[in-house]
């Protein structure tokens, strides 16, 4: 081992191979990872109504699993939390094959809401501005994690990569009340929910086109319900940043065979970039998925804020690509609707204040002029 902060960039036809060759290209950090615990966690990512296109697939997972048992894992728990929004996570396992992808392997299930006494309160009792933050024991008290996501803009974050994902471990209550944009999903109908995106799509669009008309003086004047919202936002990235440097994922790996565009993480539509990522400092591998969709890293605020916090490196110059380079897969993905305005959060959460006020256009009133005003 060299030091330096290697990600795996692998675009291909066949998911499996995708995230076996990803896996293979950073397999000294696997067997690293896999050598400090007998048994590994992994987080797979659950989409609220189950959707297997939205969730981590079968294979990835199956191929994920087999790495890490080749790697020296003796045993993998699959855990994962999904709250009241849709399926449970037991219903999950089965609708999506994990369980009959992984029959025969030494692998258990944890549906975490099911589970009693499954929740831990990190240490300190509480997060930044009195936010009660409490995590799955069991993926806690490992020392193998492993995270399995997809790739998502997102009403909170921007972008709901990696650390985003691990919001699966968290108690149901905490992950809406911080983790969760305000979202009808989980009052609707599945079979309801293609027209509901239809019709967040265009909401989006009209959303996006007035924000845009209201920052092009370069900033904008935020209303009060903007205010609250990006308030929530900041604390959301201080309860991240809480949860990443308690449950930092050994390895990360993000399948973009199939993730989500638009109004994510719930209502976006679906986002095919045919690659995958994987390391083993979770920051940079989201900091190149976030450059592949068309991001600036270091303008994602929970990125620049796990930097600062020595959780791992954020900057492109300071990682090291194996593989395709990750300007040759790079596609920019429709954002969420609310970037423009989330964007604010980041300048905010870099100055530790909320942005200055500007004006709501890009016009400003001319002021009289001094001949004028001088008149009675």
């Amino acid at each position: 081992m060299d030091g330096a902060i290697k990600v795996a960039v692998v675009q291909g036809d066949r998911r499996r191979g995708a995230v076996a060759q990803a896996l293979a290209l950073i397999a000294d950090d696997a067997r690293d990872a896999a050598a400090q615990s007998d048994s590994a966690v992994i987080v797979p990512t659950l989409d609220a109504l189950g959707r297997g296109w939205a969730s981590t697939d079968r294979d990835a997972l199956s191929a994920a699993a087999d790495a890490l048992l080749a790697a020296g894992a003796g045993s993998l728990e699959v855990v994962a939390g999904k709250g009241s929004a849709g399926p449970n996570a037991s219903t999950c396992f089965d609708r999506l094959g994990y369980r009959s992808e992984l029959s025969g392997r030494a692998v258990s299930f944890h549906d975490l809401d099911a589970e009693t006494n499954a929740w831990t309160r990190l240490p300190g009792g509480e997060g930044e501005g009195g936010e009660e933050l409490r995590v799955s024991t069991r993926a806690l008290e490992s020392r193998c994690r492993v995270s399995l996501s997809i790739p998502r803009t997102h009403g909170v974050f921007r972008l709901g990569l990696g650390l985003p994902s691990l919001g699966a471990v968290v108690h149901p209550e905490d992950r809406r009340r911080l983790f969760e944009p305000r979202s009808p999903v989980g009052a609707v109908p599945a079979r309801a929910v293609p027209i509901l995106s239809l019709l967040e799509s265009w909401r989006g669009w009209m959303a996006r086109a007035w924000l845009s008309v209201r920052s092009l003086g370069g900033g904008m004047r935020l209303t009060g319900s903007e205010r609250r919202r990006l308030d929530g936002v900041e604390r959301a990235i201080r309860a991240l940043s809480t949860l990443a440097a308690a449950l930092a994922p050994r390895i990360s790996v993000i399948d973009g065979f199939s993730g989500m565009g638009g109004e994510g993480p719930e209502m976006g539509r679906r986002l095919r970039l045919g690659t995958v990522i994987a390391g083993a400092d979770p920051v940079a591998v989201d900091a190149v998925a976030a450059a592949i969709m068309g991001f600036d890293p270091l303008d994602v605020a929970y990125l620049r804020s796990a930097q600062a916090m020595g959780l791992g490196v954020a900057d492109l110059a300071a990682i090291t690509i194996v593989g395709e380079p990750w300007s040759q897969v790079r596609r920019k993905c429709r954002r969420h609707s609310l970037d423009r305005m989330l964007r604010l959060a980041s300048a905010s959460t870099q100055a530790g204040a909320v942005p200055a006020r500007r004006p709501h256009f890009g016009y400003r009133r001319r002021r009289p002029s001094a001949r004028w005003s001088t008149r009675s």
